[in-house]
């Protein structure tokens, strides 16, 4: 993908071209039945596996703040708890 980096943090804008990028996710969940109307469900997981990511960002006050490509976050774990109702 070829992305636009303005001038400010480098000498003159240019059209950069990006390398590319997988985002694998995963994500398990286990639900524990507490009683006939009560559940409780267990997940956890890793968002970003291989930790595709960005790795030129510019810093400091001169920075082009619209240089951003690819994957949102890097390499997160999770884990979750929620308690419910059974529906039926």
């Amino acid at each position: 993908m070829y992305v636009p980096h303005l001038a400010g943090y480098i000498e003159k804008d240019v059209l950069e071209k990006t390398v590319g990028f997988f985002e694998l996710n995963l994500k398990s969940a286990y639900t524990f039945e507490i009683s006939t109307n009560f559940q409780l469900e267990l997940n956890g997981g890793i968002q970003n596996i291989f930790n595709a990511y960005q790795d030129d960002f510019d810093i400091g006050a001169n920075r082009d703040a619209t240089y951003v490509y690819g994957p949102s976050r890097p390499r997160t774990v999770f884990i979750g708890l929620k308690f419910g109702n059974k529906l039926f």
